[in-house]
């Protein structure tokens, strides 16, 4: 079951089966290192395993309806939560797997080598999926109490710097005087700021900002708040639905400020290089600069679309698809590309977005 809470999407998982034995502190903390070695932070979804193609390591959900074979080559059957069955290969498995409809977490090796091939996964490590839930839920929660302290701390700094500016004596220039050894301030636009949301903005910028940190937990609580802000700011200024441009900053970067594509795509938006100079953004990996040519490009591509189309469902299809590929690949095809990328990047984009907004 998902709830979503003021824009944020939280998951609640209940338990599919009664386990025979619960995990220990130290078993939860060999798996999360396992995670982390494999720079994992949220289970992947249904589409992401029976799609890709190549060897990845990734976190899986689902139920274990049985096994075959014997001690050291075993077969686990594993139903997926959306649909259909994975057979796990394993060579070591805990004695509460084979217990039958008992919901796991599960990290593998998934290997396809074409398109149409078939998925080979191997186990690497696994845990009870309620011990890893309620891991989560407490992470979560923890996560957003320091996005909250850290949000009311910049607050009180603003507050403060605010005071001593009112208070100080005035320069020639009225401008108040620099002190010795003052560092100068830094210029921001006023929409960035806590204070300077709207008062709706200022009460779900700690969920946005322990969403963010969720999925991307190398972030510090600082740099996952101004994120929020950002993200929230200039989807006020733009006019575009904050949960959108979440979806689509998660897909493209997974919230990470310092991502670089194959292709040369930077920051949090994933902008190439021309593209940002077009934007004025001069430096992709500052996150206000590209989040702020992010929301402009895709707001600029769904205003266009959804006017030449009269329908804001197929006009977000299209500038989902021109962010991707170029507005002159959606143009010389009439339509979506038949980029196997472009096709599944606008899905996935959709999908996450509606999975923020409880649909």
């Amino acid at each position: 079951m998902r709830v979503i809470r003021n824009g944020v999407q939280t998951i609640l998982v209940g338990a599919i089966a009664m386990l025979p034995v619960l995990s220990s502190a130290s078993a939860l903390e060999d798996y999360l290192q396992t995670r982390s070695q494999y720079g994992i932070t949220t289970a992947a979804g249904t589409e992401a395993l029976q799609t890709f193609v190549g060897e990845r390591v990734m976190e899986i959900q689902g139920v274990v309806k049985g096994s075959i074979g014997r001690e050291g080559d075993m077969t686990l059957i594993l139903a997926l939560p959306t649909r259909g069955t994975i057979n796990l290969k394993a060579t070591d498995v805990p004695s509460w797997m084979r217990v039958s409809n008992v919901a796991a977490r599960i990290i593998v090796k998934a290997t396809r080598t074409a398109e149409l091939a078939p998925l080979r996964a191997d186990l690497i490590a696994a845990m009870p999926e309620t011990t890893v839930a309620q891991w989560e839920i407490s992470e979560s929660d923890r996560i957003k109490r320091e996005a909250e302290a850290a949000a009311a701390a910049e607050l009180q700094r603003q507050q403060q710097a605010q005071q001593r500016n009112t208070t100080s004596t005035t320069s020639r220039n009225g401008r108040p005087p620099r002190m010795p050894g003052d560092v100068p301030p830094v210029q921001r636009d006023p929409v960035l700021d806590v204070s300077s949301l709207a008062p709706a903005l200022q009460a779900v910028v700690p969920d946005y900002a322990a969403f963010i940190r969720q999925r991307n937990s190398r972030l510090s609580a600082a740099q996952a708040q101004e994120i929020a802000i950002q993200i929230l700011g200039y989807s006020a200024r733009f006019g575009v639905d904050a949960r959108l441009i979440m979806a689509l900053v998660l897909v493209e970067s997974n919230f990470n400020p310092n991502a670089v594509s194959s292709a040369g795509a930077r920051g949090l938006g994933q902008l190439m290089p021309g593209t940002a100079r077009g934007l004025g953004v001069s430096n992709s990996f500052n996150t206000d600069q590209n989040l702020n040519g992010t929301v402009k490009l895709i707001t600029q591509h769904i205003n266009t679309y959804t006017n030449s189309t009269g329908d804001p469902l197929e006009g977000l299809v299209l500038a989902l698809a021109a962010y991707n590929a170029g507005p002159g690949a959606v143009r010389r095809h009439g339509g979506v590309p038949p980029y196997r990328e472009t096709q599944n990047y606008v899905q996935k984009v959709i999908a996450t977005y509606r999975e923020l907004c409880g649909e």
